[in-house]
């Protein structure tokens, strides 16, 4: 049986930080985990503004950072601690190596919301009827997961009760039932 390798450390040469057995364990019991903290206000700062230039003032950005994950927000694709989770959830670690994560972004994108906003529309998954094979959905091997629709979702901006914050349906894409209307 061969060693698995997975990279241990990012694009900048930072370690990856590894998930820790409770950062499993609550993934696998909510299907969702919250990082909190990852970047200082001296990071954010540069990608809040970039981030709404791409939003908002698209042209006056230089060519190279015209995608929003340009410029200063590169640093939110391969942070060392998503690393780990996508490591741990997401791999394919027979293609893993030092130089190669083993795991790929499908998209991405950038919403901007108001504090307050109440356009909450939840959904859920009914992972019940995905066919066998399906690589999207949540499976469990003794000792390790794949969860082949997984989402990282970062928050730039302090947020509090009523702001209007992202949520999540604990469990929903692992339900086998839809999520009823009341």
């Amino acid at each position: 049986m061969s060693e698995i390798l997975l990279p241990s450390t990012n694009a900048d040469g930072l370690p990856v930080v590894p998930m820790s057995p409770a950062q499993q364990y609550i993934f696998d019991l909510k299907g969702w985990i919250c990082l909190p903290g990852l970047l200082n206000e001296e990071q954010l700062a540069p990608v809040r503004a970039h981030q709404m230039k791409f939003l908002y003032e698209r042209e006056s950005l230089p060519p190279e950072q015209r995608d929003n994950h340009g410029g200063p927000s590169q640093i939110l694709l391969d942070h060392p601690a998503v690393v780990g989770v996508l490591n741990a959830v997401l791999s394919h670690q027979a293609l893993a190596a030092e130089d190669c994560y083993g795991f790929r972004y499908d998209h991405t994108y950038t919403s901007h919301r108001k504090a307050g906003h109440d356009n909450w529309g939840p959904h859920g998954g009914g992972g019940y009827f995905n066919f066998c094979g399906n690589s999207h959905i949540y499976q469990m091997l003794p000792g390790r997961v794949h969860s082949g629709l997984t989402r990282v979702v970062w928050e730039l901006n302090e947020v509090g009760p009523g702001d209007g914050v992202t949520m999540f349906l604990t469990g929903s894409h692992k339900a086998a039932f839809p999520r009823p209307t009341r």
